[in-house]
């Protein structure tokens, strides 16, 4: 019963005018039964009436609205309605108590909103995503998830004191609650974590709201006491329906992303991607380099290869790449020319002694044929050797 409450007053509190929380509210009694009807009256009215008898009345209310309306030939809104109705209703109900408008604002946000960032709390997050995932699977739309962290929050706190902290993360959700866009929604899910629900939004396009938050929190400059500091947000991206068909695995596979883009030095945005080994990986230990494609000057780092494919190659090294970079690798081969590799990195993860492990499918598309066949070969000279 509280959690059909939380909806009436979230709909209470979102409807533009009266005939759309109506609508609202017929759809909670669609969703959630005739015991809805009961819940409208407890919370508008604080009666307590048998759930028949609620359903009864509820219909009873919005014939008697229309009455009302045709009679003056102006709107009315639902509260003069039921009150009239209660007035003069059979059971002779004496003076109704009507909830008020600021008495529902104090109730919406002491069961909806955290209370130090202002954003939605994470059981009414919860409730929402979950509907917003069955209106996406209804109509076949497109819906993405962001998993946000603040980065050493903790060192935050142990240096500047858990006010400072408090504050941090006040100001992290205001910029997250500027950059969003009217249809999403944004909640505090727990310490410094944020996680961002973004309707009839496909990856691409979430991916390019989730930078722009980042770059917007990585650029703003706090105080601490007169001592100025920054912080950073890493953020996991997973999209409906490419990504999971339900709210749990979806917000599973965002959070996955988000342990991505930790391993990838933080204060980066990683999409969620599935590892997918359509091709055999023979165990290949050489020295590579690398460097990134797309910038002038681009440094060059050195590696050790871990396993090769024709679909992609497993490295090791000292710096990590940021997720879906384009890079270049220079790879050794016996007796012949070093073959050089192109293609974008889909997986970082740190291990021990600050080292990552970073894996790279390969374009074919932005390779000669001829690399292709080389990959090949080599493949198959070394199956022939073990």
């Amino acid at each position: 019963m509280d959690s059909i409450r939380s909806s009436i007053l979230a709909c209470r509190s979102n409807a533009h005018n009266d005939d759309t929380f109506i609508s609202d509210l017929n759809t909670i009694i669609e969703q959630r039964g005739i015991a809805a009807c009961q819940a409208i009256f407890q919370v508008l009215t604080s009666l307590e009436l048998p759930i028949e008898k609620a359903a009864e009345y509820w219909k009873m209310v919005l014939k008697h609205r229309e009455k009302m309306r045709t009679a003056l030939q102006r709107n009315v809104d639902l509260v003069p309605a039921l009150c009239d109705f209660l007035s003069s209703s059979p059971d002779h109900f004496q003076r109704p108590k009507i909830v008020e408008e600021s008495d529902f604002a104090r109730v919406i946000e002491g069961t909806t909103h955290d209370s130090l960032t202002s954003l939605f709390n994470r059981p009414y997050f919860d409730q929402i995503f979950e509907q917003h995932i069955s209106l996406a699977r209804r109509y076949g739309t497109d819906l993405s998830v962001l998993f946000l962290d603040v980065d050493d929050f903790k060192e935050v706190n142990d240096t500047y004191g858990h006010r400072v902290g408090d504050t941090t993360l006040q100001n992290i959700a205001r910029i997250i609650q500027q950059e969003k866009r009217d249809s999403d929604a944004a909640a505090r899910y727990g310490g410094e974590e944020f996680v961002l629900l973004m309707p009839h939004t496909e990856n691409i396009h979430a991916f390019v709201l989730a930078e722009r938050i980042r770059i917007r929190i990585e650029e703003q400059e706090l105080d601490a006491n007169g001592t100025p500091y920054k912080v950073t947000i890493s953020g996991g991206l997973a999209s409906f329906p490419s990504n999971a068909r339900d709210s749990v695995e979806l917000l599973r596979k965002a959070d996955s992303a988000l342990y991505l883009a930790k391993g990838a030095g933080k204060n980066v945005i990683s999409f969620y991607r599935e590892e997918k080994r359509r091709y055999l990986r023979v165990k290949f230990n050489q020295p590579v380099q690398i460097k990134e494609l797309g910038f002038n000057n681009a440094l060059s780092y050195h590696g050790t290869s871990k396993d090769i494919c024709i679909g992609g190659i497993l490295f090791e090294n000292k710096d990590p790449l940021p997720i879906g970079a384009r890079i270049q690798l220079s790879v050794p081969i016996k007796d012949a020319e070093p073959l050089l590799l192109i293609g974008t990195v889909v997986r970082v993860e740190a291990f021990e002694g600050q080292r990552y492990d970073i894996g790279m499918t390969i374009s074919f598309k932005e390779m000669d044929k001829i690399a292709n066949n080389e990959i090949a070969n080599f493949l198959k000279d070394t199956l022939d050797e073990d």
